[in-house]
């Protein structure tokens, strides 16, 4: 399964992403935001996480994309849309990705998919409440803040962390 919109395109991880992802998932920025990342993120991380997307698909669980370039194919991040109770998405950008809006126009895409493909109702969207960046770009893909989910983020040290809920509704 492949998203473009003709700037950025998605497509599920693959194997070959392995070393890529290591080297994203070791950024400061994303080993600050995302706190459930193993620090140091190591292959074996990586390998885990493309299991992951693999029952994800092949279970109809979750969607994991990686988000390229659509012009050079060059990858700026990852997306993932998880069909629980209820469905929610998450994203980060390596270094090189960051400050062009892709994420905004991966996040309408997956967006778009999940509520129409997938028909579904709302999906939801959690944030730090620091991570003021990741709240731009959810508001920019048309979420609303709707609150604070008290010990909702894992953190290292097994600790919960409030976040702040951003829904996108169908309608």
């Amino acid at each position: 399964m492949e998203l473009t919109d003709g700037v950025v395109t998605l497509r599920p991880p693959e194997a070959a992403d392995a070393d890529w992802i290591v080297e994203a998932c070791r950024d400061p920025v994303n080993q600050r935001w995302l706190p459930s990342l193993p620090n140091p993120y190591r292959p074996a991380d990586a390998e885990w996480w493309l299991d992951h997307c693999r029952r994800g698909w092949k279970e109809a669980t979750a969607a994991p994309f990686l988000v390229l370039e659509a012009e050079t194919g060059a990858r700026l991040g990852a997306i993932e849309v998880r069909f629980g109770a209820p469905p929610d998405v998450g994203y980060w950008l390596a270094p090189e990705g960051r400050g062009r809006g892709m994420m905004t126009r991966a996040l309408v895409l997956v967006s778009q998919y999940a509520l129409e493909q997938r028909a579904i109702d709302r999906v939801e969207l959690y944030t730090l409440p620091d991570n003021v960046a990741s709240q731009a770009v959810a508001e920019r893909a048309g979420y609303r803040r709707d609150g604070m989910r008290p010990q909702h983020i894992p953190l290292r040290d097994g600790s919960l962390a409030d976040a702040f809920r951003y829904v996108l509704r169908r309608d």
